[in-house]
């Protein structure tokens, strides 16, 4: 293979398995002459010298949700261009035997976006001692010396949502959790409960509705939350939830209870999945690139792999407003 591509067996073995390290044009005529050749290199084999299996982790919170999907997709697009292969780990069940797994597997690094009470944190730091560099998203409260983390800046997003809908003419703001304010991780809900202050709104907390253990935070979450809601007798005239997923689900409630979304409620979610946008009506949302953050994600796990540097990152999120949200015609007008 050397040969036909015109360089040494060195240098073919760094553009296989370091590709950031080659020029671009030699790893180009390298992967013409793995085509030429059919070559399928014996990973195991290479792992003894390298110390690196090319193998690396992501555990997501939840599968089904479109946003983890399109987290995925930017993930592994940016790590199969660096010959890395990836395994999809879903946040089901207890987590700990899968960070057993992954030392047993000797996994160069890991992924972890699951919610912080489904595993042992200790756990990451063990995975760390094993030589497999960590990379976490949640507000985890991890050791930033020890992993790196990629966040969304749902503090800046949640004040953006309020003061919006404010501008609107809402003052009952109601905001379905699916997590809730004892966990510190939620910071969505520790923001809604001082813009609630800040903006001198009558509802106080009594609008703001936690989930209960073991905390969904899908479709049908938002559907039986803003039922709760509604069942509650509280006025409200505008509604955020956590996700988009949970938002879809409270315009279904909200809409079998006979009110008109946005004409008698405003709903909000986050996130920014596909499925908001062709909704009826189209959901106003706090929106981020998924693939992006991905591509991110990935990016800051390679740089911790090759450099042995752990970081953060923080992600800012923008409005998308759409047609499920409008002003408060009459003043005072509650349901």
């Amino acid at each position: 293979m050397a040969k036909l591509a015109g360089v040494s067996t060195a240098t073919v073995s760094n553009a296989l398995s370091c590709p950031h390290k080659v020029k671009d044009e030699t790893v180009k005529k390298v992967l013409e002459a793995v085509k030429a050749l059919d070559y399928k290199p014996d990973m195991i084999a290479r792992s003894l010298s390298t110390k690196k299996t090319m193998q690396i982790g992501i555990v997501l919170e939840d599968i089904s949700n479109p946003f983890f999907g399109e987290i995925v997709k930017g993930f592994e697009r940016a790590a199969n261009e660096k010959n890395y292969f990836v395994n999809i780990c879903t946040g089901f069940n207890k987590l700990d035997e899968y960070f057993d797994n992954f030392i047993t597997r000797r996994l160069d690094g890991v992924f972890v976006t699951a919610i912080p009470y489904k595993f042992n944190m200790d756990k990451l730091y063990h995975l760390v001692d094993n030589g497999i560099k960590v990379l976490v998203s949640g507000n985890v409260g991890a050791d930033y010396r020890k992993v790196s983390s990629i966040e969304n800046d749902h503090m800046a997003a949640m004040h953006e949502a309020m003061e919006y809908l404010y501008s609107l003419g809402h003052r009952e703001i109601a905001y379905l959790s699916g997590l809730g304010r004892s966990l510190p991780y939620d910071l969505r809900s520790i923001c809604y409960l001082k813009m609630v202050e800040r903006l001198g709104l009558p509802c106080g907390e009594n609008l703001l509705f936690d989930g209960e253990y073991p905390y969904t935070t899908d479709i049908t979450a938002g559907y039986y939350y803003a039922k709760e809601l509604i069942k509650s007798g509280r006025d409200f005239s505008a509604v955020i939830c956590l996700n988009d997923l949970m938002a879809l689900g409270a315009m279904k409630a909200i809409k079998e209870k006979g009110y008109k979304v946005p004409e008698d409620i405003s709903v909000m979610g986050f996130d920014g999945i596909s499925y908001g946008e062709y909704w009826e009506p189209s959901l106003t949302t706090m929106s981020l690139d998924k693939v992006k953050f991905g591509e991110k994600a990935f990016e800051l796990l390679l740089s911790n792999i090759d450099n042995g540097n752990t970081c953060y990152f923080e992600n800012k999120l923008s409005i998308m407003k759409r047609k499920s949200t409008a002003k408060r015609m009459i003043k005072g007008d509650k349901i």
